[in-house]
């Protein structure tokens, strides 16, 4: 009795101290990706303003009630239903704060879940989210980050993380109940971003189908079909859980009040024009081609890598715990892989529905090619290159660790481990794009006059490199041609307003000067109250405020 006595309290505090060390990892992962997140991007970063003003004016729609984008429809109807009343309770620059700390916790926990399931230690779970941090640094294929700012992506990946980290477990024990977690956590990460937790759920789909097929050559479909149910569970969970935020999607991707004519103009705008750097593969910079391609063929080095030292570490061993832990390395890698190789199979089919040689609008068949392509086909696949590189570099670097390299892996793990931080300084921005420091400086000053020397209700016409008015001012915009709405007639009022501007300016300024029937215009048209300025001028009307650059102009 005694000696039971003993081993049982041995085994709980061996728990205990498993337990310490992992809550330990998941606070350690989560400060550096918080720390890399402020260290690159600082408040408000460039998403910030259209996310957190969307989630403030859904909570008070009277605030900033005249802006075109915030009174347009929701497609992240649950992100701003969470967030939108802790912008009634603090600052704008407080509620990205604090988002960001719950989103590099969601992050990181995501990222313990998956990295436990891979069999990585404590210690090689905060080295992989290094080496994760440090590749997302060096660039990206689509223009897809993690590690920016707040919004809703980021959180949705962390639940997306979990949910591959509870599949591979699943999958390996042919469990239907950690499928249905899986699930679960899938389906939340779509309720807060339903491209990023619905493209996750279809790349873990296609890895279990390619699974089953696998084991149903192997060993026959009577003892396949436990794994058959397992996808059924994960595919249902999935879609229940995410319903809150897949029915307000669905809402605006299946609205057929507009002709079809007008709803393919509306997705040729999104994607070959709006969101073209995203969608459009022709886009692409050769940095950005260069930067998958060498990724990828990173990953593919180092899967073989660690596949031949799992063998020859299974091989080498006596005991059959360590045989068989090398084993289900080896199996829970081959399912990471084969979940990053779907990502690459829907990639792939991007470029070749995207790829054209000719003006788009004469590209043959641009009308399907658009409504598919802007579901964002790159997004996961573009994600997930250092995500999985990150991870198997860690699992190359835990075996190196357990020969007799292992003080020199020690030792250049811990150097690794400060890169992150120094790729974040060297990348972050003094100012947004399109603004000397002198210029942006003084944009803050003429935004600040106007939050406490406007009324609160008046409309502005505002530049097209206008960064964060709404945040800054507190007033709303005619247009602002980052805040595109994501609803066809949305797109094509945005559309409409930004081509009317254009004409408008083009016509004012060939008599060298902007006059009062000019502006009345534009009042008539708009029902701007002001202008803000550094480029249109001179007026017939004396500004209400001027600094060196800028200069504020009140519409009669």
């Amino acid at each position: 009795m005694i000696r039971v006595a003993i081993v049982v309290s041995e085994s709980e505090g061996q728990r205990q101290k498993s337990a310490g060390f992992c809550l330990l990892s998941i606070m350690a992962i989560a400060g550096m990706f918080l720390s890399v997140s402020m260290l690159s991007s600082s408040i408000p970063g460039v998403n910030e303003p259209h996310y957190l003003c969307k989630a403030r004016s859904f909570s008070d729609p009277a605030w900033c009630a005249r802006d075109f984008f915030l009174t347009s429809t929701n497609a992240h109807y649950c992100f701003f239903w969470l967030i939108g009343p802790l912008t009634q309770v603090v600052s704008l620059p407080t509620a990205a704060l604090v988002g960001r700390g719950m989103s590099a916790l969601i992050l990181a926990l995501g990222w313990t879940v998956l990295a436990r399931g891979l069999g990585l230690s404590a210690a090689m779970r905060f080295f992989a989210a290094c080496a994760f941090a440090f590749l997302s640094q060096l660039g990206s294929f689509s223009g897809e980050w993690l590690l920016a700012g707040f919004e809703s992506k980021v959180s949705a990946w962390g639940f997306g993380l979990s949910a591959v980290g509870f599949w591979i477990r699943g999958t390996v024990r042919t469990c239907p109940g950690w499928m249905t977690v899986a699930g679960i956590c899938c389906g939340v990460g779509a309720i807060l971003h339903p491209v990023v937790g619905g493209w996750i759920a279809v790349c873990i789909c296609m890895a279990s189908l390619l699974d089953f097929i696998t084991r149903l050559r192997m060993i026959g479909l009577t003892s396949s079909t436990k794994s058959f149910i397992g996808i059924g569970a994960f595919s249902c969970a999935t879609i229940a859980v995410a319903l809150p935020g897949l029915i307000p999607a669905l809402r605006i991707v299946l609205d057929n009040s507009l002709s079809r004519q007008d709803r393919e103009l509306a997705s040729f705008i999104q994607v070959f024009w709006r969101l073209k750097h995203h969608l459009d593969p022709t886009e692409l910079m050769a940095a950005q081609w260069l930067y998958a391609g060498g990724l990828l063929a990173l990953s593919v080095s180092l899967f073989f890598i660690l596949q031949r030292k799992l063998r020859m570490d299974a091989q080498a061993v006596t005991t059959g715990m360590n045989r068989d832990a090398a084993s289900r390395m080896a199996v829970h890698t081959n399912l990471l892989l084969i979940f990053f190789g779907s990502s690459v199979v829907i990639a792939f089919v991007g470029v070749g529905i995207g790829w054209h040689v000719v003006d788009a609008q004469h590209m043959q068949g641009w009308q399907w090619r658009a409504v598919l392509l802007k579901f964002y086909p790159f997004r996961t696949f573009d994600a997930l290159l250092p995500i999985v590189n990150g991870l198997l570099l860690a699992l190359v670097w835990q075996r190196l660790m357990a020969d007799r390299w292992k003080k020199a892996a020690l030792v250049i793990g811990v150097v690794c481990c400060g890169l992150p931080f120094v790729a974040a300084i060297l990348k972050r921005g003094s100012v947004p794009p399109g603004y000397t420091p002198d210029q942006f400086a003084e944009w803050q000053a003429a935004c600040a006059w106007i939050q406490t020397q406007t009324p609160p209700d008046t409309l502005w016409l505002t530049p097209r490199e206008s960064f964060a008015f709404k945040w800054l001012a507190e007033r709303a915009e005619y247009v602002c041609y980052k805040d595109c709405p994501q609803d066809a007639a949305g797109i094509l009022e945005w559309n409409r307003r930004l081509w009317w501007l254009n004409h408008w300016t083009l016509k004012s300024s060939t008599d060298g000067v902007y006059n009062r029937p000019e502006l009345a215009e534009l009042r008539a048209e708009t029902g701007c109250d002001f202008i803000v300025t550094r480029i249109l001028g001179p007026f017939e009307t004396a500004p209400v405020w001027r600094g060196k650059v800028w200069q504020v102009i009140k519409v009669p």
